[in-house]
């Protein structure tokens, strides 16, 4: 169902070229090394360069993988996906029940058991309750009953960027989030390591902004070979792998903030809109390409609050060495309106919820370029702790 959060925190993301470091050698991996050929490739942002909105291994695998291992019929069948009420729903090919058993309840089954629904030739579980926003973070277990089979748990391990990306599998979707997934970071990372089963290496953006690498704990732990990447993201070489309890994950997180990446502790102030129809033949879009299109065009204006140094967290370094250097005029920047569903904004009647579009109001991602403007980064009064500042997004679609 639409979140239910009223105040979610937002993120702010720059395009990401990182084609000058295409075809080199990233980190390795004892003997070894991680790449991406990317000499043409420019991405939406660090989010879609790091995991393509996607997992080698998502749900719907895992759940296969138990299924396989406890020799049920069901094996091969089965489905996880948000459907178009914006609830998850999982699908086989024989009537089941789904309960949560531990950890935390992502996708929203709820306290009680839910019953499948016959469906044509398959049968659905619609989970009744909100699936949580955010990054994913296991392990959290869910027990599956199929009739006449015998009942298996499912244990969803590691991080994901969040519930949506645990869903998408790289390069078989074929939808707008789907033409760069296997050129991201998780995806080499993954197939290098020829990993499969319930195994793969997930990179993240976390909820703080820090760059995250979640890796089964039989993987090597890596070694930085490119340190433009390295400092970009936020790592200085010197950090060391966690683990969870009852996890079979190790987790390495950056130091600093990645660069590129903005999020504030506060919720946005305000986010308003602005269309203008044009009557005009040319236009500049963003301030950095020409349009000749008598059409309509829609900001975004975003209001809010950066952390400084009197704050919960200081960002106002941040902002001024790692990530306005990437803006500029008809630079792409997106806005993420609610932080941990990275899902595209859609537009009512023509696209539906789903795991590429959500059609709530001020939430998804609003894809365009930054229009031209200044950051006044003065203090409203004595104390060093926030600025109030205020971006404005040209959307990338013309109506």
């Amino acid at each position: 169902m639409p979140s239910l959060d009223s105040a979610p925190n937002f993120g702010l993301l720059t395009e990401t070229d990182l084609r000058d470091i295409s075809g080199l050698n990233l980190y390795s991996r004892g003997s070894k090394s991680i790449s991406i050929s990317m000499a043409s490739t420019v991405f939406l942002d660090l989010v879609e360069f790091l995991n393509g909105y996607s997992t080698n291994q998502t749900i719907a695998d895992t759940v296969e993988y138990y299924a396989t291992v406890a020799g049920s019929a069901s094996a091969g069948s089965w489905s996880v996906y948000i459907g178009d009420d914006d609830k998850v729903r999982l699908l086989a090919n024989m009537a089941f029940d789904v309960s949560h058993t531990s950890g935390t309840d992502w996708m929203g089954i709820g306290s009680g058991t839910v019953s499948s629904s016959p469906s044509g030739a398959d049968h659905i579980a619609t989970l009744p309750d909100e699936w949580t926003r955010g990054r994913v973070a296991g392990p959290s277990i869910f027990e599956i009953d199929p009739t006449g089979e015998p009942a298996f748990s499912v244990t969803i391990d590691g991080e994901y960027q969040d519930l949506r990306v645990a869903m998408r599998e790289p390069g078989t979707i074929g939808d707008a989030d789907d033409s760069r997934a296997t050129l991201s970071l998780s995806y080499e990372d993954t197939t290098e390591n020829s990993l499969s089963g319930i195994n793969s290496v997930r990179w993240l953006i976390d909820e703080d902004g820090f760059a995250v690498c979640s890796y089964p704990s039989s993987v090597t732990a890596l070694t930085w070979q490119n340190s433009k990447l390295r400092k970009l993201l936020g790592f200085t070489g010197d950090e060391t792998p966690t683990t969870t309890i009852g996890s079979s994950y190790d987790r390495l997180r950056a130091t600093y903030p990645a660069a590129m990446v903005l999020i504030p502790t506060r919720p946005v102030e305000r986010h308003q809109l602005t269309s203008d129809t044009m009557a005009t033949r040319r236009r500049l879009i963003g301030g950095g390409q020409v349009s000749n299109k008598l059409a309509t065009y829609t900001r975004s204006r975003v209001d809010f609050y950066l952390d400084a140094a009197a704050d919960e967290r200081d960002l106002y370094q941040h902002f001024v060495d790692r990530f306005a250097p990437y803006t500029g005029p008809g630079r792409r920047l997106t806005y993420y309106g609610e932080w941990g569903d990275s899902r595209r904004h859609g537009y009512i009647l023509e696209d539906a919820y789903g795991t590429l579009y959500s059609l709530q109001e001020e939430r998804g991602r609003f894809v365009g370029t930054l229009m031209e403007g200044s950051f006044d980064l003065n203090y409203p009064g004595r104390i060093r702790r926030r600025v109030p500042l205020s971006v404005t997004v040209e959307h990338d679609e013309v109506r």
